[in-house]
């Protein structure tokens, strides 16, 4: 039973964390520091129950910290927001080191993608329907893109070829 329940947390937690930071970006142009903190508390309950060694649990850390301070940097010359930092760590340190390097990639592309549709969009006039809804109104008039979508799009799309996934497959089977 319990392998079964593992199983099925192994392959919807970590996904649907994402996909809520991502839509927490989109509605309110914000990344909470609950969702990093409960995405940084969950690891080391995951990495007990697929018997993650410290010898793999060491490069997972040390890939978070080092994509914390590029962040950090980042967020020092207010070329992202503080949540995207810190949400972007806590991904990094469940993808680990095997990943990370093709999530920023890949965060950078959707990023890219998400930057020029706002380009588009804030280049028209919106329509008198949308105006009085308050996060459409606030996404077309605020100069900040919420990039919290396009890192949560990139976690998720590597999630699902991740050894957690994997081992959580191999669970429900």
């Amino acid at each position: 039973m319990f392998e079964a329940v593992f199983g099925w947390a192994l392959l919807l937690f970590a996904p649907l964390v994402f996909a809520y930071a991502g839509s927490s970006d989109l509605f309110s142009m914000r990344i909470s520091n609950k969702v990093a903190l409960v995405l940084l508390c969950a690891f080391p309950l995951f990495a007990w129950g697929v018997d993650m060694g410290v010898d793999d649990t060491l490069p997972h850390l040390w890939t978070a910290l080092i994509v914390l301070g590029g962040c950090f940097i980042l967020w020092q010359v207010n070329a992202i927001g503080g949540g995207d930092a810190k949400f972007a760590a806590v991904a990094a340190l469940w993808l680990g080191p095997h990943m990370t390097i093709a999530f920023l990639a890949l965060a950078s592309i959707y990023g890219a993608i998400l930057a020029i549709f706002f380009l588009v969009v804030r280049s028209r006039p919106l329509p008198g329907a949308f105006t009085s809804i308050e996060w459409i109104s606030r996404l077309y008039t605020n100069s900040r893109i919420p990039y919290g979508i396009a890192l949560a799009a990139s976690g998720m799309h590597l999630y699902s070829g991740s050894d957690w996934m994997r081992q959580g497959i191999e669970m429900l089977t």
